[in-house]
């Protein structure tokens, strides 16, 4: 025995101690890579469509993890493999490292159970309610509202997968205090906090957003229905010759309503959330919707006074002129709008001025030059009726 000791003492002997204990490395490492991605392969991580080399299914994050465990385990047979060669000034430094890494195993796994049980409570939460959701029919708030979504987008779903976040917030957190790691925890707990306190705003603001779609398609209905018992729309109709399906104005007014409470809500949940650029400009977009509003109105009442016009020119079979009236009120309910919106509106008063003027002058031109004779009778028929002649004089 002391023999085989002082031989392997010698120098010959120290390096063939290094070549069996290289040769122990790699056949202990390759068997823990086995065993470590066999076990990985059964759990959901080891399923995957990709192929490994041979043929077989593997999973890429799976090998990955086998050839860490790999390294860590030839890692540990490498100062002996040194110090048998009598290099402990290498082997030192390699040695530092690897109590370094133990060190932080045990928080590794900590980490890592802590990980695991939240993502299985936080999962069986959520599939334990969104049933109960289901059962309660709160997905019927969105079809009140009238809102289509697909499955995923129902609400039950949405706060089952909202209260799933909030069970894994505060325990990654946790996962990462325990993590101790000062470079990567703190920076990911402090974030994680700021959105962990933002929640209940982000909530609130939901909320605000829902309850006002549904107040808004709500009192968009009343005033829908109001106007339709009025008998305006069939008014409308009959004079303007119009259907219901080109145009019906409590429709119309029931969706304006709508929009501008949907408006104002969400520009309230923006205020909520301290977005201050968003809350900048949903402020502008109200202060702009008088001006908007007005022009709508416009349109519409524009839109009416020129079928109506345009529809009585017809029955009084003057079809030709009914077109040019009808695209002239158009013409000047443009002009107004555009006035009332503020676009370009040096621009759209000198062309209107313009387009006023050249009629004029046109006017003038034809009743001067060409109408002389109609011009003459015409007064002469006036001067007549008023009484205006010579033997008066």
């Amino acid at each position: 025995m002391k023999t085989i000791v002082k031989f392997f003492s010698s120098g010959i002997g120290s390096v063939i101690k290094a070549i069996l204990i290289l040769l122990l490395a790699f056949i202990v490492a390759a068997i823990v890579k086995a065993i470590v991605v066999k076990l990985l392969n059964k759990t959901k991580l080891g399923k995957s469509d990709s192929k490994a080399v041979d043929g077989e299914y593997a999973n890429k994050t799976v090998e990955l993890i086998g050839k860490l465990v790999q390294l860590i385990v030839f890692l540990l047979f490498v100062p002996g493999i040194f110090e048998s060669l009598g290099m402990t000034t290498v082997s030192a430094p390699i040695l530092s490292f690897l109590n370094t890494v133990w060190g932080y195993v045990p928080n590794i796994i900590a980490c890592g159970l802590i990980l695991w049980i939240g993502f299985y409570v936080a999962r069986l939460v959520r599939e334990l309610l969104v049933p109960v959701l289901n059962k309660l029919e709160v997905n019927r708030l969105q079809k009140v509202a009238g809102i289509e979504v697909s499955e995923k987008g129902e609400l039950s779903n949405t706060i089952g997968y909202i209260v799933y976040v909030l069970i894994l917030i505060p325990i990654i957190i946790t996962a990462l205090q325990v993590l101790d790691i000062k470079a990567i925890s703190d920076p990911a707990v402090s974030m994680l906090s700021i959105i962990f306190n933002y929640i209940p705003s982000i909530l609130a603001a939901l909320i605000i957003i829902v309850i006002g779609w549904i107040l808004a398609k709500f009192i968009g209905d009343i005033v829908t229905r109001l106007i339709e018992a009025s008998g305006l729309d069939a008014k409308i109709a009959s004079l303007t010759d119009l259907s219901l399906k080109e145009f019906s104005l409590s429709e119309w007014t029931g969706k304006l309503v709508q929009a501008v409470l949907v408006v104002f809500f969400v520009v309230e949940a923006f205020s909520t959330l301290k977005l201050g650029v968003l809350t900048t400009i949903g402020t502008k977009v109200i202060e702009y919707m008088p001006s908007l509003l007005a022009a709508i109105i416009i349109f519409a009442l524009a839109f009416l006074a020129a079928n109506m016009a345009a529809s009585s020119l017809k029955k009084h079979e003057h079809p030709a002129f009914a077109h040019v009236v009808k695209y002239g009120v158009y013409a000047v309910a443009v002009f107004l709008i555009l006035t009332q919106l503020g676009i370009a509106k040096t621009l759209v008063d000198s062309t209107f001025i313009l387009i006023v003027a050249a009629f004029a002058v046109a006017f003038a031109i034809s009743f001067g030059i060409g109408g002389r004779d109609f011009a003459r009778t015409t007064l002469a028929c006036l001067q007549k009726k008023l009484g205006w002649t010579d033997e008066s004089k």
